[in-house]
C-alpha cells in the first residue's frame, strides 16, 4: 500500500477500536510488510488506554523495540513482545515479556525454551535455542510467508496443505535445504 498514515492517524484509529470494545488489544507493528508504523511516542501514548495492553515490534529494528520498552518501563498492565524470531533472546534482555512468534507453529518446544530458560537465568541454554529458532526463521526467506512455515508443518506429518494462489510452493532444492534445517535443528530425524 501506498498511503502511509502520519502518527495522529495511526493513534486515532487505535484509541477509535480501544473505546469500542473492552477486549484486550496487542498493537502490531509490522512495518516492512505493511509501510504503517507505530512510533514509540505513539506507542508511550497509546499504552495509557487501558485495554491496549500490548505492543508487538515485527519490525526487526531492535532500536525501535529497545524504545518501546524504555518508554513503557513501569506501565503494569502494558508489555512488549518481540515478533522477530531471531531477536527474542535480545529482546527479553532489554526487558520484553515475551515474543509472537511465526516459527513457534513449527518448533513451539524452541520458543518456549528460549523463555523458559531465560527467565530461570539459564542464558546458555536459551542462546541456544534462539540460535535454532533463527535458523528455521532465515529459512523461511524461501519463499513468500507463509510457505515454508506451511511446507514445515507438512514435513513435520501436520497436513495443513499449501498457500493459496499466487504464493507457490517451494521447489525440490528448497524443500531439500528446508529438510536439512528441520534435521539440523532437531525436528527431523
Amino acid at each position: 500500500m501506498f498511503v502511509s498514515q502520519t502518527q495522529k492517524e495511526v493513534a486515532n484509529y487505535y484509541e477509535t477500536v480501544a473505546k469500542a470494545t473492552k477486549l484486550p488489544i496487542v498493537i502490531y507493528n509490522n512495518k516492512p510488510k505493511t509501510n504503517v508504523t507505530v512510533e514509540p511516542a505513539t506507542i508511550k501514548e497509546l499504552a495509557k488506554i487501558p485495554n491496549i495492553i500490548a505492543v508487538k515490534d515485527s519490525t526487526g529494528d531492535m532500536t525501535n523495540s529497545e524504545e518501546y520498552i524504555r518508554l513503557t518501563r513501569g506501565m503494569e498492565d502494558f508489555c512488549v513482545l518481540m515478533g522477530r524470531d531471531t531477536l527474542i533472546y535480545a529482546a527479553m534482555h532489554y526487558g520484553a515479556a515475551g515474543a509472537i512468534t511465526s516459527c513457534g507453529n513449527v518448533a513451539p518446544r524452541l520458543a518456549v525454551d528460549i523463555y523458559e530458560n531465560f527467565k530461570a537465568g539459564k542464558f546458555e541454554a536459551a542462546l541456544e535455542a534462539q540460535f535454532k529458532l533463527s535458523a528455521l526463521r532465515i529459512a523461511t526467506n524461501m519463499g513468500t510467508f507463509p510457505i515454508v512455515i506451511k511446507e514445515a508443518l507438512n514435513m513435520l506429518g501436520f497436513k495443513v496443505g499449501t498457500c493459496a494462489a499466487p504464493i507457490m510452493p517451494l521447489d525440490n532444492a528448497q524443500r531439500d535445504k528446508l529438510r536439512a534445517v528441520l534435521t539440523e535443528i532437531g525436528l527431523l530425524k
